[in-house]
């Protein structure tokens, strides 16, 4: 695998206390072992910054952080129109029960798929909604994406 789209929820679990935390850090640890390409999608940036407004995080530090990151082998990306209309369609493909993928959570499956990897997160609402467009593993799977 030479590329992966990363869930703006796991990046911060980096500087966030969270159960899985030790996952993600291994993730991105061997992500950047692997030399992988990690892509994401412009709005990235701004949730990963929001998230960290609403912790005790500092900011500043958070986007040191990104940059960080994206000096070694993150890639914030605007979405192309393959990804757009990738991004349309899983949005439509919703279920009333379980609810229909935001454009924004829609924007990271799309990318993966049009880029043929994986996108990795750890909300398994999210999977719920867009598995059945393949490209899509959660965090605690980490692992078999390298298999």
């Amino acid at each position: 695998m030479n590329k992966a789209v990363l869930d703006s929820c796991v990046f911060s679990k980096l500087f966030l206390q969270e159960p899985d935390r030790q996952e993600a850090i291994e993730l991105i640890t061997e992500l950047s072992k692997r030399n992988t390409q990690v892509l994401v999608p412009s709005l990235f940036l701004y949730e990963v910054l929001s998230i960290a407004a609403t912790s005790s995080f500092s900011i500043q530090a958070t986007y040191a952080l990104i940059k960080q990151y994206q000096s070694a082998n993150l890639s914030i990306v605007e979405l192309d129109q393959p990804a757009i209309l990738k991004a349309i369609e899983i949005c439509e493909q919703g279920h009333e029960k379980s609810g229909f993928p935001s454009f924004y959570d829609a924007s990271y499956p799309a990318l993966a798929i049009t880029h043929e990897c994986q996108f990795i997160t750890a909300d398994k609402r999210h999977i719920a909604k867009t598995k059945e467009f393949g490209h899509v593993t959660l965090l605690s799977e980490w692992e078999s994406v390298f298999k």
